[in-house]
């Protein structure tokens, strides 16, 4: 399984020297994390590519407002998969695979979380 860390300068980009704003964002996304996980899970399971798709599409650009910019890239490249496709069963492994970076990031976002609330 890949890891991906969190790019600095993405965030720097985003938030400058806010610490403030960044803790929304990571505190949005830690507070919607077991809702998003299951709207992906609920998306795989019902075997629709287009409903794969579409949730793939609504969820990945966030990666980049959270600092994983190849997590969002991820997300799109599971997305074009799903157009190439006929299955959600040729799917399964990129889809574990996209779920366990997921899962990562949550740890690493959560991880920053707390040393933001330390500096503000």
């Amino acid at each position: 399984m890949k890891t991906f860390q969190l790019d600095r300068d993405v965030l720097q980009n985003f938030y400058g020297d806010c610490p403030e704003n960044m803790i929304e964002i990571f505190s949005d996304f830690l507070d919607s994390y077991s809702e998003t996980r299951k709207t992906l899970f609920s998306a795989f399971e019902s075997g629709n590519i287009h409903s794969i798709k579409r949730v793939l599409h609504f969820h990945g650009p966030s990666f980049m407002y959270l600092g994983f910019p190849d997590v969002a890239v991820a997300f799109k490249t599971l997305e074009k998969k799903c157009l190439e496709s006929e299955t959600h069963f040729s799917l399964s492994k990129d889809f574990t695979e996209l779920i366990q970076i997921v899962d990562g990031c949550w740890v690493k976002v959560k991880d920053e979380m707390e040393l933001l609330k330390k500096v503000v």
